[in-house]
């Protein structure tokens, strides 16, 4: 698929740059980033995926908690207003689009 890519003035010249350096093209330079890009794991934190499985054989020996004694303990841990705050930092832009 073609595609219209629009670069700074910046990002152009550092491409360009990268791809003399490493003896390529631009759009091979900018394929390899992409690439790169998007086989990290997605979403916050850059979170993947992990079979149920795997969790289990991970923490399995684990003793079983109940959800109060778990809340219980989140209450204490969590700093409800750094969490809102960045949560602002994060998507506050988006709500005034």
């Amino acid at each position: 698929m073609a595609m219209t890519l629009r670069l700074s003035d910046e990002q152009t010249a550092a491409l360009r740059r990268r791809a003399e350096a490493e003896h390529t093209s631009m759009q091979q330079v900018a394929l390899a980033a992409i690439d790169s890009y998007i086989q990290q794991p997605a979403g916050p934190g850059r979170r993947r995926a992990v079979p149920v499985d795997e969790l289990f054989a991970a923490f399995g020996d684990l003793p079983p908690m109940s959800s109060d004694r778990f809340r219980a303990d989140q209450d204490e841990h969590i700093d409800g207003a750094a969490h809102f705050d960045a949560y602002l930092r994060a998507h506050g832009d988006r709500e005034s689009e």
